[in-house]
C-alpha cells in the first residue's frame, strides 16, 4: 500500500513540475520590449518648423526639431521625417487634412515609441499620431 502511495505521489510531482515550466502559449506571456507590439509605449513629443510643403497626399513629413519632451533629445536640431498615418489627427487653424500642411508652420507631432527602442539616444522611425500646426509668423 504505501508503494502504491509513494508512486502516485510521485508522478503527481512529475506532473506538477512539467506545468510549472511549461512555456505559455503563442500570444500570452509578457510582451515583446522592442518592435510591433511592445510595452512599455512611450509619447515622444517633437516641436518645430515644417521642412517642405506636405503635398497633395502627404505619407511623411520632415520636420526640423527644436524642441520636444525628454524623450525627443536625439532629434533636437536634425531634420526628422515622420510617418503619417490614415488614423493620424491632423489640425492646422481648423484644417484637418494633412495636404493643407505648409513649409515653414509650426507642428507639434505626437508619436509613440517603444522605451527600449529610444534607449541610448537612439532615433527609431516615428509615425504620428497627432500634428497640430500653425502658420510661420509674418
Amino acid at each position: 500500500m504505501t508503494l502504491k502511495v509513494v508512486g502516485v505521489g510521485f508522478a503527481l510531482a512529475l506532473v506538477g513540475a512539467s506545468v510549472a515550466i511549461a512555456a505559455p502559449p503563442a500570444g500570452k506571456g509578457k510582451p515583446p520590449t522592442t518592435g510591433a507590439g511592445c510595452k512599455p509605449m512611450v509619447a515622444v513629443i517633437l516641436n518645430g518648423t515644417l521642412a517642405a510643403d506636405a503635398g497633395s497626399a502627404p505619407v511623411s513629413l520632415s520636420v526640423n526639431v527644436s524642441s520636444g519632451n525628454h524623450f525627443a533629445a536625439a532629434w533636437k536640431n536634425h531634420a526628422v521625417p515622420v510617418a503619417l498615418a490614415s488614423s493620424t489627427k491632423v489640425n492646422r487653424q481648423g484644417d484637418k487634412n494633412a495636404a493643407d500642411l505648409k513649409s515653414g508652420d509650426k507642428v507639434k507631432i505626437h508619436a509613440r515609441s517603444c522605451k527600449a527602442d529610444l534607449a541610448n539616444n537612439a532615433m527609431p522611425s516615428l509615425t504620428a499620431t497627432r500634428v497640430t500646426a500653425h502658420p510661420a509668423s509674418a
